[in-house]
């Protein structure tokens, strides 16, 4: 019985060395993103005072999921993924430095500098991705990928509580060179990472492959991969409805806190930080008992209680309603979250990772982009509360609908 518990106690996963230095490396750099986050947000609506605004910051940082994410994941499967991860870090690190010195010019070169910091991104995310399933056996990849948001997921608790404050006693310029630090501290634990996977694939690659020059081809291989094997297929159609339906809440969260319920920066850091609980908490839930679920109807699930409890925040704007909703909300993304994060890198072949892993990015953040669009114009006409009414109803009539489709071929 002893042994068993060993075998089922996620924290086990932390003796492989590569896998700690991972999750150490990301712990860092995404405490920084969140002061980042919030900061970048903050800073924007108090210059312009405009939701619009809000909504161009991370429309800027999800365009480049538009224009290059199928291309990056591409190369990806081309090039050494620790190496492009390093390299993705260095980046980022040197663009997010910039963004003090260049505010004063103009905030269309904060939204470039953003814009230009995702796309290094779109090169980071799929080789990190692809690490989880290259050194862990396919029956522990929920189980990692849960630890691995648990950890991350800590950080949004510490970090956007940590922002509200930190905003309140220090010029908020100086919130983007911490958060640069951060992305060199992430480079130089990758880099310590010894980890070698998919060498032979890439020497084959390089060998056999006559259109290597040529990446469309490969892009093509990649979202073909997708259509040919349903549950991925299924899966990712399901997520991106979902996302277009709601996602564009998040974004909005600056408008309703400063806004509707009329509260400070430490306020509307404290919301993000309950989100950041619930979603730590349904994550570290997941992590050890995810396995016994069936991952398609956890994902219905996470839609149903995220559209009921959207639906609630817009029906009754209150600031302790709002905490509750928020720590909801941030356990619900867990379950709908981590099963498609789990089935992806369940199911995809390694040499079609980095394509298969970027075409999930891209098409979500397509449909994120959509949602963004639609939901800051929406909350320019008639405001954010009805806004969330209106898309947490919509999201809940979906996922009942899906439910019903589910059920019905359970029978047949």
């Amino acid at each position: 019985m002893a042994s068993k518990e060993r075998e089922d106690n996620p924290l086990t996963l932390l003796k492989e060395k590569d896998f700690t230095l991972l999750l150490t490396g990301q712990f860092v750099s995404a405490l920084g993103d969140k002061l980042h986050y919030i900061a970048l947000g903050v800073l924007i609506y108090r210059i312009t005072g405009s939701a619009f605004e809000v909504g161009k910051m991370t429309l800027a940082t999800f365009l480049p999921y538009l224009l290059f994410g199928l291309i990056a994941g591409a190369y990806v499967d081309r090039w050494d993924k620790k190496r492009t991860m390093v390299t993705a870090d260095l980046l980022r690190a040197a663009l997010v430095g910039l963004i003090p010195i260049l505010i004063g010019y103009s905030i269309n070169l904060v939204y470039l500098l953003t814009f230009l910091g995702t796309t290094a991104n779109l090169f980071f995310s799929p080789a990190k991705m692809a690490v989880i399933p290259a050194i862990f056996t396919k029956e522990k990849i929920l189980t990692a990928t849960s630890l691995a948001e648990t950890a991350e997921n800590l950080t949004d608790i510490l970090g956007y509580a940590l922002a509200g404050v930190l905003i309140m006693f220090i010029p908020i310029q100086k919130v983007f060179y911490l958060d640069s630090l951060t992305f060199l501290f992430s480079a130089a634990a990758i880099y310590s990472m010894s980890f070698k996977f998919e060498v032979q694939h890439l020497i084959n690659q390089k060998l056999n492959n006559k259109n290597e020059s040529h990446i469309l081809p490969d892009i093509l291989e990649g979202l073909a991969y997708i259509r040919k094997t349903k549950v991925l297929a299924v899966t990712l159609l399901t997520y991106c409805l979902a996302l277009l339906i709601f996602s564009g809440f998040n974004p909005l969260i600056f408008v309703y806190a400063l806004d509707t319920l009329k509260t400070t920066t430490v306020g509307l850091g404290i919301l993000e930080a309950s989100a950041a609980v619930g979603i730590t908490v349904g994550s570290a839930v997941i992590s050890v008992w995810g396995t016994r679920m069936i991952k398609q109807n956890l994902m219905l699930w996470g839609y149903f209680i995220s559209g009921l409890t959207i639906l609630t925040l817009g029906i009754f704007p209150d600031y302790t309603l709002a905490l509750i909703g928020f720590f909801i909300t941030g356990v619900s993304n867990a379950m709908f979250l981590l099963p498609v994060q789990s089935i992806f890198q369940e199911e995809t072949a390694a040499p079609m990772r980095g394509r298969v892993f970027s075409a999930r990015f891209a098409l979500t953040r397509v449909a994120f982009m959509g949602s963004v669009g639609i939901l800051s114009y929406g909350a320019t006409q008639i405001g954010v509360g009805k806004v969330y009414l209106l898309s947490g109803l919509t999201l809940l009539i979906g996922t009942i609908i899906l439910a019903g489709f589910a059920f019905l071929k359970e029978k047949e």
